[in-house]
């Protein structure tokens, strides 16, 4: 896969992701959280405002680096993916254990498709 397409998707769906914690934390919040505590739903939505830059930033960063060499590509990507792997511990550790959580696979399924692009974008670079 060309290295070009593979920082174009994860790029992309960082993005989009950072536009959708921006804008629809307050909808999404209620499905989140197993729990109407004001304290807790309000730390959450606060969270993911803080979330938002940073992963807003890795998508400009993996769009904006698409036409870099093979060798920068490849290390973008696999920055990508080491991040992703930490990402991924959490959601399966973490958030699947805490009962303040409504987390589910259904929640990171986007992201398991977008980190498969990644390892896959790595390994198969041209």
């Amino acid at each position: 896969m060309k290295t070009k397409i593979s920082l174009s998707i994860i790029g992309a769906f960082n993005v989009l992701m950072s536009l959708v914690m921006a804008l629809t934390v307050k909808n999404l919040l209620p499905k989140m959280l197993n729990t109407d505590l004001p304290e807790a739903i309000r730390m959450t939505e606060i969270m993911h405002y803080g979330l938002f830059p940073a992963i807003l930033i890795i998508g400009l960063i993996c769009l904006l680096c698409r036409n870099s060499s093979l060798e920068v590509a490849k290390k973008i990507l696999l920055c990508y993916i080491i991040g992703t792997s930490i990402l991924m511990f959490v959601f399966f550790s973490v958030f699947a254990n805490e009962p303040l959580m409504n987390f589910g696979i259904e929640m990171v399924i986007p992201d398991i498709i977008v980190y498969t692009v990644s390892i896959v974008g790595y390994f198969t670079a041209k």
